[in-house]
């Protein structure tokens, strides 16, 4: 960045900031330490979508019930009511048979609403000091990273975020 000049979030994004091989080391250090936060980039799609929800036995072969955030291969990543996502095994998850606890009801809508949501898109995100809007650079597992106005990146869990602009349906 010639001048000192901080990147805007659509400059990031023009840019391809993520992916820039020639990006700062400190740029790439911290993408790659929010990337970990954030569960990785997720992988092709498995047997379950992302806000499903289903019945995971957990290797204390307890049965709970949870949300879907990510599924590939042979496991499965689900957010459980105790505000903890859990890798589990594909083949220890199954459909949900029975009463589901409003919470998961809830996050079940809040995962459906990330899922809904791509790259370069402006959104709001909830931070302690009250609503930030942002751009996404890239989506993970468990939330995305984002780019503010002042070009800072920042990873956000996928209950902090929701799209800036709303499309209705006729």
């Amino acid at each position: 960045m010639s001048g000192g000049r901080k990147l805007s979030a659509d400059d990031a994004i023009a840019r391809g900031l993520h992916h820039e091989p020639g990006a700062a080391p400190s740029v790439r250090q911290s993408l790659a330490a929010a990337r970990r936060r954030l569960g990785g980039r997720p992988g092709p799609l498995g047997r379950y979508a992302p806000g499903c929800i289903v019945e995971a036995r957990l290797r204390d072969a307890m049965a709970r019930t949870g949300v879907v955030l990510s599924a590939s291969g042979p496991m499965c990543d689900v957010w459980f009511d105790d505000g903890i996502a859990r890798r589990v095994r594909a083949d220890r998850v199954s459909p949900v048979g029975g009463a589901i606890p409003d919470e998961i009801v809830r996050v079940a809508a809040e995962v459906n609403i990330f899922v809904a949501l791509v790259e370069g898109q402006r959104v709001f995100w909830e931070r302690s000091s009250g609503i930030a809007e942002a751009a996404i650079v890239e989506k993970c597992r468990y939330g995305a990273i984002v780019v503010t106005h002042a070009g800072k990146l920042v990873a956000v869990g996928f209950r902090k975020l929701w799209p800036a602009v709303a499309h209705g349906v006729a």
